[in-house]
């Protein structure tokens, strides 16, 4: 009788107090140890979300232009936000200028808004260009194509333009209210092409966006170990 209660209280006994804080013990270490990787794979995608939102607005421009018979300018910057929501947008409203202005009349613009964390990067700061060049131009030599030649941009802007054909085009100087301007599709007799860098200051990695003289638009990765440039698209 003895022995069968002992045996009863003994299959009713809890876990003990050393029990108990191992178990915690093992816990913790396992969430300190995911929660970089959790944290890595966050950053990762909001740098990837916001190199595909900014790829897929370059495209709509680049139809708009077609159907609207008129260049398109895509302004990007990090910081302050335009309108206070957009780190990019397409000036539908032909508001010109060098830095863009964000307006939603008559027409609502396409904007995209980047993680506080994603910047906007100029090519003199990204790494491996020879490499990314090399495949986005198709094999063409990079001193054969005019590259980023939206040079009267504002400080920390970056402008993609297309015109009617749907052609990556070179604006010759900041483009004024109402659409005037020219938008040529060479520069020195050479095509024109872009190149805009994105980077996630929390981690480092980068993502770029490249435009063709086709005006095929393309998304890539930099991989840190092949120090090489890796297509997404």
């Amino acid at each position: 009788m003895g022995d069968a209660t002992s045996m009863k209280k003994s299959s009713q006994r809890g876990f003990t107090l050393i029990e108990t804080l191992l178990v915690c013990a093992i816990a913790m270490v396992m969430a300190a140890m995911s929660a970089p990787l959790v944290m890595n794979i966050t950053n990762t995608y909001r740098l990837r979300a916001a190199g595909g939102q900014y790829a897929n607005m370059l495209q709509i421009a680049r139809v708009r232009a077609v159907t609207a018979d008129t260049y398109e300018p895509v302004y990007a910057k990090s910081g302050s936000l335009y309108n206070g929501n957009f780190n990019a947008f397409i000036d539908l409203n032909q508001q010109g200028g060098t830095t863009g202005t964000y307006t939603s009349t008559p027409i609502s613009e396409a904007g995209v808004v980047f993680s506080s964390s994603v910047v906007v990067k100029s090519a003199a700061s990204a790494p491996s260009i020879t490499n990314l060049e090399g495949q986005f131009l198709n094999g063409a030599s990079s001193s054969s194509v005019a590259i980023n030649q939206n040079t009267w941009a504002g400080s920390g802007v970056a402008v993609v333009s297309f015109g009617s054909r749907g052609l990556p085009c070179v604006l010759t100087a900041a483009p004024p209210t109402n659409g005037a301007g020219t938008c040529a599709y060479s520069s020195s007799n050479n095509p024109i092409a872009f190149e805009i860098f994105l980077q996630n200051q929390n981690t480092g990695q980068w993502e770029a966006v490249t435009v063709n003289p086709a005006g095929r638009v393309r998304e890539w990765r930099y991989d840190t170990l092949s120090t090489t440039w890796v297509a997404l698209n």
